[in-house]
């Protein structure tokens, strides 16, 4: 796996290196730096996978990302579907046994875990600009056992700064104290990551410093706290409001019940998905993102139709049904 990697990171940074001028150095000058970064890393040691996802410019650009004038070599042979257990990295995984990196795009699209049987079929190998890649298409054949892996997360962290230090920095949990766990320079510069920001941060068991950024979410909207105290607000209160609770099914019955009471409509998650998969635009007042109560494969579609359909939307955490009048209120 190295190797192959390895041979495809060089041949990238060639590319580059060819393409270099007065007119656009300054720009190309970081996209080699960053190549050559991931040379040394990958010329370390073996098996160190999980240090290495080709970085975030070439993992966050998809099909959906090519015009025109890019274009897709298909493979001379189709070797068809290819099976194996997704062996979870910090970012990321590889299929076990298989020269196949899957990206932790996919695996947050698919709702893919540790230990899972996913098959692959290669798509061919797209080429835009300096980049290319390989892409596949993935299916989920069973699920394994997530309870197995050792893979720990942070999840919708806040991304805060350090003055003194001159880095940033999020609050994890370790041993029952909270601690400061600085971000490492190399996923800071790759993501583009700033202060407030929300972040998914991976590491393995016991070694929470030794982590790497997963996942930096795209947001349509501010994250707020929910009230301290307010009103409940009277029967009716909110009469014809639609509103866009976006919560797990299994998890939406009390809020659901305080909505009604209080005269709005709900539109679930369900319906929300119902109304991406038939490209229909849907209707609602604001929308409510419950972070710690929503899947992690749900987010991107979900901010996408959200943003798409341009609904007002406030992002929170811990909301307990009863807070639901006061925060409307606030934030709408």
């Amino acid at each position: 796996m190295t190797d192959y990697l390895f041979d495809e990171i060089k041949n990238l940074f060639l590319t580059a290196a060819e393409e270099i001028d007065r007119g656009n150095a300054h720009k190309q000058v970081p996209i080699l730096i960053k190549f050559l970064n991931l040379l040394e890393e990958l010329a370390g040691e073996e098996g160190s996978f999980d240090q290495v996802t080709l970085a975030q410019d070439l993992e966050d650009f998809d099909a959906d990302d090519f015009g025109s004038e890019d274009y897709l070599d298909q493979k001379e042979e189709d070797p068809g579907w290819i099976e194996g257990t997704l062996h979870r990295q910090l970012k990321g995984g590889i299929l076990a046994g298989q020269e196949i990196y899957v990206p932790e795009r996919s695996i947050r699209e698919f709702g893919f875990e540790d230990g899972d049987l996913i098959r692959a079929k290669s798509q061919g190998i797209k080429h835009m600009g300096t980049k290319t890649r390989e892409f596949y298409y993935f299916d989920l054949l069973a699920k394994g056992d997530p309870q197995e892996s050792k893979r720990e997360e942070v999840n919708f962290a806040q991304v805060l700064w350090n003055n003194e230090l001159g880095q940033y920095y999020i609050l994890g949990e370790e041993d029952g104290q909270t601690v400061e766990i600085p971000l490492k320079d190399e996923d800071v510069d790759s993501l583009y990551i700033q202060e407030n920001d929300r972040i998914e941060y991976a590491y393995w068991q016991g070694e929470i410093f030794e982590g790497r950024v997963a996942w930096k979410y795209s947001l349509n909207g501010p994250v707020v706290e929910k009230p301290a105290q307010g009103s409940r607000g009277q029967d009716g209160a909110l009469d014809g409001m639609d509103v866009v609770l976006a919560v797990d099914l299994g998890r939406e019955k009390p809020f659901r019940e305080e909505l009604n009471r209080l005269g709005a409509n709900l539109v679930s998650l369900e319906d929300l998905n119902q109304a991406y998969r038939e490209n229909r635009t849907l209707l609602a007042d604001c929308a409510l993102v419950l972070y710690d109560q929503v899947a992690p494969s749900h987010f991107e579609r979900l901010r996408k139709k959200l943003q798409y359909d341009n609904i007002p939307t406030i992002y929170i955490g811990q909301l307990e049904a009863k807070d639901l009048y006061q925060v409307l209120v606030d934030n709408f």
